[in-house]
């Protein structure tokens, strides 16, 4: 296989999400206690969650490079690289397999590409309460757009996102054929 500028940028942002997950971790050695505040926990799980759904990305477009599709920044869904490349005579495993977990509702791939869009969702204003400083902070909740499940943010799932992220992009890499 040859190495394309998708399959690096894919690899960049696993290496940037383990990066950001060993921090949670150094952030919870480093306090004696063991405590992991709430908001460090979330920041973190969230910034894995951009990256981790760049990398997702980045792979569509690596599988459609790799299937030799003439304009691979094309595929910017699973979907749209299943078309792209039923429309070139094409019908790889590893693009079915990425639309099928696109499609699952209850898949890791849907979570984390559901959390992707939570990110960029403006919050709801809920009240204003004191902070430990007795200043007034304005409190905001996620809102879930179209009814979707808010997601849960946590080191752990953002852990599990990347693991199975991670074994899916090594897993369709030991596949992909050159054609």
């Amino acid at each position: 296989m040859a190495l394309s500028a998708y399959l690096s940028a894919t690899n960049q942002k696993l290496l940037f999400a383990r990066h950001l997950l060993a921090l949670a971790d150094t952030v919870t050695t480093s306090n004696q206690s063991g405590y992991r505040d709430s908001h460090q926990a979330e920041a973190i799980a969230q910034s894995v969650a951009v990256q981790l759904s760049q990398a997702w990305h980045w792979h569509l477009q690596d599988v459609a490079s790799n299937y030799k599709l003439a304009e691979p920044g094309l595929a910017v869904s699973a979907d749209k690289l299943v078309e792209l490349l039923a429309a070139d005579g094409k019908c790889p495993a590893e693009a079915t397999e990425m639309q099928y977990l696109a499609a699952d509702t209850e898949s890791w791939a849907a979570e984390l590409l559901r959390a992707k869009a939570q990110v960029y969702q403006l919050p709801v204003i809920r009240k204003a309460e004191m902070d430990a400083d007795r200043l007034p902070m304005i409190a905001v909740d996620a809102s879930a757009a179209d009814g979707a499940r808010l997601v849960a943010w946590n080191i752990e799932r953002a852990a599990y996102w990347l693991s199975q992220l991670q074994e899916l992009v090594t897993r369709q890499r030991d596949m992909m054929v050159e054609f």
